[in-house]
């Protein structure tokens, strides 16, 4: 954040000082506000300010609830990376002490939907594909996770693997007093992925199935195929990379430049390729960024479909460029992978 908007610690000072839920509603659209209207910090900045927003957010949200628990929240996703952008819902997470009984269990289920409703009217949305901490499957005794970790790494294909492994891989601890530590969860899956081949090779098909597609300009003049999903079709297949190359060196990063670094560093993607996909992911997080946030100072809902027709000259030669990019070596590791060269 720069001197012409209020900094990051005081916006999140708004946040934690709430006291009741009309004032951190207002804390919370205030920090959208600034942050969104900010045109001199750095993109890399702008998101992890917002996604601190949103993690500090959630927090005060559970904090407001009366009534204590043994449990501690956790982030997963862009949030949890640092990479959110202005609309980005939010994935949760949540430990249980292993003491909790089943009926314990079930009013902290009631408390955490509680805890997501009163977020929603303050403008964080929980997951749309359902990773909420309302949700059994999100709330947890620890030895149950510790359990289904060693399960989804070992036999990845059964009871969603791929995606748990990487819900359990983005995962950060939410600010404020927990009984366990942030990355508790992170270093236990990095573990037990280094020690597990077949849930290194499932993650790697997940993230190569999907190859990175933007409508060429013949598809677009013949087909009327216009538009594109820049999250799914592009960002999420360099994210998906990065994260398995992070856990298939052994790394418990985060972020995907960090992860990407770890990659280099254990020579599990080539230094060029990997050079090659932070390029591509540093203009694709300030792509969406700056069309997010133009969306959102203009009134107009989040969204990440946009129409090439719309994009200026420039930026629609770089999405295709991007895409190319990362299309092409997405082609070069499924080679790889077919040939057993990451086992």
């Amino acid at each position: 954040m720069t001197a012409a908007s209020p900094s990051a610690d005081l916006l999140l000072g708004e946040i934690n000082a709430a006291t009741e839920e009309t004032v951190l509603c207002g804390a919370i659209n205030r920090a959208q506000h600034a942050i969104a209207a900010d045109r001199r910090s750095e993109v890399p900045a702008l998101t992890a300010a917002w996604s601190a927003v949103l993690c500090h957010g959630v927090a005060a949200g559970l904090r407001l609830m009366p009534g204590s628990a043994e449990w501690t929240w956790f982030a997963s996703g862009s949030v949890a990376r640092r990479e959110a952008v202005l609309g980005s819902d939010v994935e949760t997470m949540v430990v249980l002490d292993d003491r909790i009984s089943d009926g314990d269990k079930a009013d902290l289920l009631r408390r955490a939907a509680d805890v997501h409703a009163l977020l929603e009217r303050c403008g964080i949305y929980g997951d749309a594909n359902g990773v909420m901490a309302s949700r059994p499957r999100f709330c947890r005794r620890a030895a149950s996770w510790s359990k289904g970790i060693e399960q989804w790494t070992a036999e990845p294909h059964r009871d969603r693997g791929v995606v748990m492994t990487g819900l359990m891989a983005d995962s950060a601890g939410l600010p404020g007093a927990a009984g366990l530590a942030g990355d508790a969860l992170r270093r236990q899956v990095a573990s037990a992925a280094s020690r597990n081949y077949p849930v290194r090779q499932a993650m790697l098909q997940d993230a190569t199935a999907m190859r990175a597609s933007v409508p060429s300009r013949l598809r677009v003049l013949t087909r009327n195929a216009d538009s594109v999903d820049v999250k799914l079709a592009v960002m999420d297949p360099v994210v998906k990379i990065a994260r398995w190359a992070a856990l298939s060196s052994g790394s418990d990063a985060l972020c995907t430049p960090a992860r990407l670094d770890a990659a280099i560093d254990a020579d599990v993607l080539d230094a060029d390729d990997a050079v090659t996909l932070q390029g591509c992911f540093e203009w694709l997080l300030g792509f969406r960024w700056r069309t997010r946030a133009a969306g959102f100072l203009a009134g107009r809902p989040a969204a990440d479909v946009v129409s090439l027709a719309e994009l200026a000259p420039q930026e629609r030669a770089a999405l295709r460029s991007v895409a190319r990019e990362v299309s092409g070596i997405s082609r070069k590791l499924n080679f790889l992978a077919s040939t057993s060269a990451y086992r």
